[in-house]
């Protein structure tokens, strides 16, 4: 889980994931992400729930999927749907490192966008990056690296049995909420299987009232 600089911890982080489309296909991508899915959200049916957010209860928005260097043009038609104060972040997996013209293009957009940027360096990453020009990068862009993770249960790292150890308890953040390509909103306080707590179809207040569930439920298990 990425930390963004916290206004107030009562206060929700919102992420939107436009596409599946990505650089690599991890072993683990707890989402199956890959250069070959076609696997994207639904931007008329976002834009309709945006509409239902009230952006005084938002401390940050981020846009991942996938990844955001294989699918720039979907990216921007989302990120333009944020209010410009409010602040953004992405995760990136770094490919772009190992060509000029790649980290030209990435370094564009997100200073365009005004983009908080994470880059995830773990061992399945590094082979596929220039560690000299992203180090850097980050020294000159404020950029941060983002190691290795525990990782999640799902998607190709999917396990039959796995143990929730009621996390969400003591994250010092916001709660963390993540619109999926499929339209499913999932709380992602969790580190296990992400719950689904709501989907585009649905009004944003009633969406953290479901994570305040889960929440409260996991709190009662104790």
């Amino acid at each position: 889980m990425v930390r963004i600089n916290v206004k107030n911890e009562k206060l929700e982080d919102f992420s939107f994931m436009p596409s599946l489309k990505c650089t690599l296909a991890c072993p683990y991508c707890m989402y199956e992400a890959s250069p070959d899915s076609r696997v994207v959200l639904d931007i008329e049916k976002t834009k309709k729930f945006i509409s239902t957010i009230d952006f005084n209860k938002i401390n940050a928005m981020g846009f991942y999927g996938g990844e955001i260097s294989a699918d720039y043009e979907r990216y921007q038609r989302f990120i333009d749907l944020a209010p410009k104060n409010v602040v953004k972040f992405t995760i990136t997996n770094g490919t772009w490192s190992t060509d000029k013209k790649g980290v030209k293009k990435f370094i564009d957009f997100v200073q365009k966008n005004k983009l908080q940027v994470f880059i995830s360096t773990t061992k399945f990453h590094k082979p596929f990056q220039d560690s000299k020009v992203l180090k850097e990068i980050v020294e000159k862009y404020g950029f941060t690296l983002k190691g290795e993770n525990h990782i999640i249960p799902m998607g190709r790292a999917k396990k039959k049995k796995w143990v929730c150890s009621k996390k969400c308890l003591t994250y010092t953040c916001p709660m963390r909420l993540t619109l999926n390509p499929y339209g499913d909103i999932m709380f992602c306080n969790c580190d296990g299987i992400y719950p689904i707590v709501g989907t585009y179809n649905d009004d944003f207040n009633a969406v953290v009232k479901n994570g305040l569930n889960i929440r409260n439920f996991c709190e009662k298990l104790k």
